[in-house]
């Protein structure tokens, strides 16, 4: 279990510090910390989408009003369903502005279709 000093994390060994190693953002792929790190983010994230009919001018999908669904989350997809108009869309965007400030992530635009 190690300890945060700034950017430099120190290894304890049995309740004693024992060395320092530098800090660095992001995670190997295979770690087994990913999936519950991606899990937490994404309950983030669809906390925010939950409020988007809040948003001013947001409108939901035509075949999701019924079901108040304005996004699903599979393993590593998420979908935002919205009337896709320019206000709806706006919201949208807003709504990811403000993940993005929470957590560092960003919506990539070339997968965003």
């Amino acid at each position: 279990m190690g300890c945060i000093t700034s950017t430099h994390f120190s290894i304890n060994i049995n309740g004693r510090a024992e060395g320092f190693f530098p800090g660095k953002r992001g995670l190997r792929q295979g770690d087994p910390l990913s999936p519950y790190l991606f899990v937490l983010s994404m309950e983030i994230l669809s906390r925010l989408l939950r409020h988007l009919p809040s948003y001013p001018g947001f409108s939901y999908h035509p075949k999701c009003v019924k079901l108040n669904l304005t996004h699903l989350v599979f393993a590593d997809d998420q979908l935002v369903f919205t009337r896709g108009d320019v206000p709806s869309v706006v919201a949208v965007a807003r709504c990811l502005e403000v993940f993005a400030g929470y957590s560092g992530l960003q919506a990539n635009p070339f997968k965003s279709l």
